[in-house]
């Protein structure tokens, strides 16, 4: 029993006691023993009865109470396990694809393709094939016209045994509109909890975040994402669209949570049960950590990895990461 739940029936239990103690000393006063004793048999009735509802309001409100946390802890669904692998866009190379397909079991892959934005039935169909050539177990394609079919349970089942799910790129605003906070989000969360992989590239990683990069330039603006990485701030084209200043921003209107610029052609790969991260592709990624206290302006340090390059997000708080080979900053920083 819970510390509220005990002080709920003390406080309950002293309540009941007390009342009938009193009640039949006040009714005793002056009276015959024989009408005292009758009063006193009754009055004690009176408050067993009384007792007997106080005891069932009180377990009503128990189980309300703790069926309200257990709401408000709905949404975040803990992940136990499963990959991530983040893609900054762009052409991606066969490697990002090919690391996809393997955490996803390989030949006996069990894929599902999520389009970011509408698409035609045709359309549908390419998505399916251009996976089909890596000799998976199945493809099947998630398509919602509404978010009430999103929710539908029907409609998400092939989630439920999927072993990898694969976000497109396009709109993470779209993303976010049509699943966010539904059956589909949830049941991501479930195929991370089976250890199965969830992969997404441009849109399809912003969205991977709860705070979510939606647009802007320098300034970045935000929305509402899946959060299948806690704790975290996803930007994409980061180097190739010069996204450092808006990255920057971000962090420093959220200075709790961690920053992942990743550039095109490069994935992020984060192993949820070690909490460790390593850097896939051709290019680079970087890590921004707010270091802003209540004695100083925010201020946010950034760490550049590259391909091949392995980590864990408390040493990138603590600074103690591995030197990256030489990254070339003026094309980044050249940003308006």
């Amino acid at each position: 029993m819970s510390k509220e739940q005990r002080s709920l029936w003390g406080s309950t239990w002293r309540l009941v006691c007390s009342v009938p103690l009193v009640a039949t000393v006040a009714a005793s006063d002056g009276l015959p023993v024989r009408t005292c004793f009758r009063r006193r048999v009754l009055f004690w009735c009176v408050m067993f009865v009384v007792s007997t509802g106080i005891g069932v309001f009180v377990r009503a409100e128990i189980h309300r109470r703790v069926s309200r946390v257990s709401d408000s802890s709905h949404g975040v669904a803990p992940l136990s396990g499963g990959t991530l692998l983040i893609a900054g866009g762009g052409q991606l190379p066969n490697q990002i694809r090919r690391r996809f397909v393997e955490l996803a079991g390989g030949k006996h892959a069990k894929l599902v393709i999520v389009p970011a934005h509408a698409v035609e039935p045709f359309e549908l169909v390419q998505y399916r094939e251009d996976w089909l050539d890596f000799e998976v177990e199945s493809v099947d394609v998630l398509h919602a016209d509404s978010r009430t079919q999103a929710d539908d349970p029907e409609f998400s089942r092939v989630l439920e045994t999927a072993t990898g799910v694969w976000l497109s790129g396009g709109q993470q605003t779209w993303l976010a509109a049509w699943y966010g906070r539904t059956r589909v989000e949830q049941k991501l969360k479930d195929v991370l909890a089976r250890n199965g992989v969830i992969g997404g590239t441009s849109a399809g990683a912003a969205v991977m975040s709860r705070v979510m990069i939606a647009g802007g330039r320098r300034q970045p603006i935000l929305g509402v994402g899946f959060d299948l990485i806690p704790g975290a701030i996803i930007d994409q084209h980061f180097v190739k669209r010069n996204r450092l200043h808006r990255l920057q921003a971000a962090i420093e209107q959220h200075p709790e949570r961690i920053g992942f610029g990743i550039d095109e052609g490069t994935a992020l790969q984060y192993a949820v049960t070690s909490g460790r991260f390593s850097v896939v592709g051709q290019s680079c990624v970087a890590i921004g950590v707010s270091l802003a206290n209540a004695d100083q302006s925010p201020e946010v340090r950034f760490e550049f990895m590259n391909a091949g390059d392995e980590f864990d997000v408390e040493r990138v708080r603590r600074g103690d990461v591995p030197p990256p080979t030489y990254i070339d900053l003026e094309t980044i920083l050249m940003g308006d």
